[in-house]
């Protein structure tokens, strides 16, 4: 009776949807180290500051060599064309174009026009995979220091951000960094910046000594990244493999939903088929299309869907034929909007989870007057009860 209990349980799609999963520990698949300094470089934004000097979001921008950082100041609503503006103010100046370029999926950094600047300059873009954090984990790393860092200096209103941003560049570009063994600015100009006038040496080196000793350093540099990421594979654990055409569960916490309050959503929706295996850390399902987002994701998003042999729960009911049309049961209304002229309505499929609630026009509802009818009752009761509570 227990074990029969148990099964069902972990088989029941309700109970594996309402779960949330946990998320295993993955070997991390460590970014390919380059040859030198600004040859590959990272960008982010943090989002979410009150306005400081005009400005409400950082642009990080992180070199995968030395670790260099540039902090930027700039709004959470910076175009395309703005976005290349920045970075050729504050860092293509400073050290030409980067062979290779990383990101998150970000509209802002897809748009047609930075596509276009890419391509024109040689830039080879490498997208994480949706929702992916982990392929681009060193500018989310310093993104905790620099929120870190500005909590500790702003004012109580946390108006004067911007003002301390330059400083916490500094301070992060002149910390040892625990991949290379060395400071960012050891790597990329030869030395420690002057924090002192009576640190000035008296005797300035050659000039080629200054090249050997960097040249040194750049090569200690790559082998301790290389060991640096040997020990991050070898640290984490084993990376779950899914076949194609199995169902996998997909961790719903980045996904937005067309539902009232996400307080109360499925932790984890689907089950989705894999239908392709993209790498070891990578897979593409098949999404409905009203779910509309990549399609690729990170493994540690997907867990596997249990299926019992014994107790056979039904599956997603087909469409009903209503006069030669095929017809899906509308379980509730959620909500409804006038767009055009025309009113529209949220519909919540019977049998099917909220990743596949749909916008659906009243002249498509015919069979669902009812449903209409009994959301429109219940808003308007909402609606007098508000009224009668002020």
């Amino acid at each position: 009776m227990k074990s029969s209990a148990k099964e069902w349980v972990e088989c029941c799609p309700t109970c594996q949807a309402n779960q949330r999963a946990h998320a295993p520990v993955i070997a991390l698949k460590p970014l390919e180290v380059p040859p030198f300094p600004f040859h590959t470089i990272s960008y982010d934004f943090i989002t979410g500051f009150p306005k400081s000097n005009g400005h409400n979001a950082i642009l990080v921008v992180i070199d995968s060599f030395s670790k260099f950082g540039h902090f930027i100041p700039t709004s959470k609503k910076v175009t395309a064309k703005g976005l290349a503006d920045l970075f050729v103010c504050h860092v293509w100046k400073l050290h030409g174009l980067p062979v290779k370029t990383i990101s998150d999926r970000g509209t802002t950094f897809t748009g047609k026009f930075l596509r276009a600047l890419y391509q024109r300059l040689g830039i080879k873009p490498a997208f994480s995979s949706a929702y992916h954090p982990e392929s681009d984990g060193q500018t989310e790393r310093v993104n905790q220091f620099i929120e870190f860092y500005l909590r500790s200096y702003v004012a109580a209103d946390h108006s004067d951000w911007a003002t301390w941003l330059p400083l916490a560049e500094y301070a992060y570009n002149n910390a040892k960094h625990s991949a290379t063994g060395k400071t960012p600015f050891e790597l990329v100009y030869g030395r420690n910046p002057v924090m002192n006038p009576s640190n000035i040496p008296a005797n300035v080196p050659e000039a080629d000594l200054v090249a050997n000793t960097l040249a040194q350093e750049w090569k200690e540099a790559e082998s301790a990244l290389r060991m640096s990421k040997e020990r991050m594979s070898r640290d984490q654990g084993k990376v779950p493999e899914y076949s194609v055409g199995k169902k996998v569960w997909l961790d719903g916490k980045n996904v937005e939903l067309r539902t009232n309050s996400n307080k109360l959503d499925p932790k984890r929706l689907g089950p989705f088929k894999v239908i392709e295996r993209i790498s070891s850390h990578a897979y593409r399902l098949e999404l409905p299309e009203t779910l509309k987002i990549h399609d690729v994701f990170y493994v540690g998003l997907l867990s596997k869907s249990h299926k019992s042999p014994s107790q056979p729960f039904p599956s997603r009911p087909p469409p009903e034929t209503i006069e030669g049309e095929e017809e899906y049961k509308v379980e509730q209304i959620i909500d409804s909007k006038r767009q055009r002229g025309k009113w529209f309505y949220l519909i919540k499929w019977r049998g099917y989870g909220p990743e596949d609630n749909s916008w659906e026009p009243e002249e498509l509802l015919e069979n669902s007057q009812e449903e209409i009818k009994r959301f429109n009752q219940a808003r308007l009761r909402k609606a007098r009860d508000a009224a009668k509570s002020l």
